[in-house]
């Protein structure tokens, strides 16, 4: 045997390994990988009761009201709605305003909100939800859900609905003058009406008389005083029957000159009567939707939706009609339930009205428009927190005559929170920039106008801003120097020279000789602005560092 020959040995094979709490390493054999260590969150029984704060980090924003989603730029959570943060002393106004074009998640924004604050102890009224939007969340959240529709629901604008058994319990002051609003609100609700069932009419009969106004408003209260011990209200067939018999009172408000002239009291209210006999036949184009007694009556101790969803079809003025007497019964119910509340005859609750598609309901009549004016300006001391809805600026700036749209240019102006969506450039240009006077920077511009661009060419195509936001708190208002010299340090990024500002601001000072201690006052009550950090810290150095001479001398 050569000794220089390697030796071959059979081979040992190798003895398979068993398996283990992590499986096999063979093939199929289901090895498991080790999974990292979580992390532990610790909270205080406040936080931990009272819910889990699923974000680990925060931002400048404050953390009031319902969590709606996360910060685009730093991921924190953000937490907004108009009561929470009315209540908290950030807004001055419990109201929101949303716009944003079709299809990019309004509704589902807003239904977040609406979830959220049922949480914390707040009602929703949605008076008039037209897809559904809000009807099955309404339900999930153990609400109302009032169906309206040809052979579904009807509405009776005279049913005074929880006014009636709140004027049984009041008395004094506080019934007079509920019984006043009942009165007014009622001959406002019969006028809207009676204005869109003359729609397409012949020229110069579109809107209600004076004359007519008034013989309304008198039969109206005749008829209360007639049938307020009876168990059910009366309906439009039986206001149409008393003006059409004219008693006295009704007749001297038609022909207060002769009252006792047949011929002249009929051609007074020969239109009235065929305007009245419209909406109370069963037969004509708004059916049995104001004719008949009301189905089903608000209860304000939970949420409610008017469901108008079957008339999404009808038509704008069928729309328009219902729209009207929905918001006017809801807001009616919500003033008798303070009064009541006032009264410490049950417990206050807050309640937020939900107003989509508010640009219909405004279209119907100028008294819509003054009626949700009052309440843009009123809703602090009602106690009543609102958010509207519409597609764009410019729905708000298509109404009669250039006095409404003022005023309903003024229902952005007064909401203290403003929601945009997805935007055409035309639209912020046009409209945010130059007739609401939004300050939007060039940076959110672009932003916006980008979340309107589609994300592809196909049919069902969406756009790239569905879900995302811009929260906007409104801005400093240019009406003083010292608010000029604010919005100047307060809005850098639209003036990329800083020392161009300082010597903006420098300038204001010198000119109208105010104080950097204005500017701070202003800046205190807008603290919650962007850049408010940064403007303290600007007018606080300026304060320390500038004596009376320097001031001549600061540009």
């Amino acid at each position: 045997m050569d000794p220089d020959m390697p030796v071959l040995r059979p081979s040992i094979p190798p003895t398979p390994m068993g398996p283990s709490w992590r499986g096999r390493r063979s093939r199929g054999g289901g090895w498991g990988g080790l999974m990292p260590t979580m992390d532990e969150f610790f909270g205080t029984s406040t936080q931990v009761c009272g819910g889990f704060w699923p974000f680990s980090t925060d931002m400048a924003l404050p953390v009031e009201g319902v969590p709606i989603g996360r910060s685009m730029t730093t991921g924190a959570g953000v937490c907004c709605d108009p009561i929470s943060w009315f209540r908290a002393g950030i807004i001055e106004q419990p109201s929101m305003f949303v716009m944003g074009l079709p299809a990019i998640g309004k509704s589902t924004f807003v239904r977040r909100q609406v979830w959220g604050m049922s949480a914390l102890g707040m009602n929703a009224i949605i008076p008039g939800d037209l897809k559904p939007d809000y009807a099955e969340l309404v339900r999930l959240l153990g609400g109302q859900v009032i169906r309206l529709g040809s052979g579904l629901g009807s509405i009776n604008p005279l049913d005074p609905g929880g006014i009636h058994e709140a004027l049984k319990r009041l008395t004094g002051d506080a019934r007079e003058d509920l019984l006043a609003d009942y009165h007014e609100r009622r001959s406002a609700l019969m006028e809207v009406l009676l204005t869109i069932s003359r729609t397409g009419r012949e020229e110069g009969r579109r809107t209600v008389s004076d004359v007519e106004s008034n013989v309304l408003s008198t039969a109206l209260k005749i008829l209360y005083e007639r049938t307020k011990d009876d168990p059910e209200p009366p309906v439009i067939p039986d206001l149409r029957d008393l003006v059409r018999q004219g008693t006295p009172e009704i007749r001297a408000a038609a022909v207060f000159d002769d009252p006792e002239n047949d011929e002249a009291y009929a051609r007074s209210t020969r239109d009235l009567l065929s305007s009245l006999h419209g909406l109370a036949n069963p037969m004509g184009r708004f059916g049995r939707l104001f004719c008949e007694q009301t189905t089903e009556r608000l209860d304000l101790s939970r949420p409610v939706d008017f469901d108008i969803s079957a008339l999404a079809q009808a038509g704008d003025d069928v729309v328009a009609a219902v729209l009207a007497a929905t918001w006017s019964s809801a807001f009616a119910a919500k003033n008798a339930a303070d009064m009541m509340a006032e009264a410490g005859l049950q417990p206050r609750r807050n309640h937020v009205i939900i107003m989509d598609e508010m640009h219909r309901a405004l279209r119907a009549s100028p008294l819509m428009v003054d009626r949700l004016d009052l309440l843009t300006r009123l809703n602090r001391q009602w106690g009543v927190g609102q958010i509207m809805i519409t597609h764009t600026f410019a729905d708000l700036l298509c109404l009669d005559t250039q006095a409404q749209n003022n005023k309903a240019r003024g229902f952005v102006e007064r909401s203290k929170i403003k929601v945009l969506g997805a935007l055409s450039r035309t639209e912020i240009k046009r409209y945010l920039r130059g007739e609401s006077g939004l300050p939007i920077s060039v940076r959110e511009e672009d932003m916006l106008a980008d979340w309107a661009t589609p994300t592809n060419f196909d049919a069902n195509a969406s756009f790239k801003g569905v879900g995302k936001f811009l929260i906007k708190l409104g801005g400093l208002p240019v009406t003083t120097p010292a608010r000029t010299a604010c919005d100047l340090v307060m809005s850098p990024e639209d003036i990329p020279d800083p020392s161009t500002v300082n010597a903006l601001v420098c300038q204001l000072m010198s000119a109208y000789q105010f104080r950097p201690n204005d500017c701070l006052q202003i800046v205190k009550e807008h603290r919650h602005h962007k850049y408010a950090g940064r403007a303290r810290m600007f007018f606080e150095s300026v304060q320390q560092e500038m004596d009376e001479p320097a001031l001549e001398q600061c540009a």
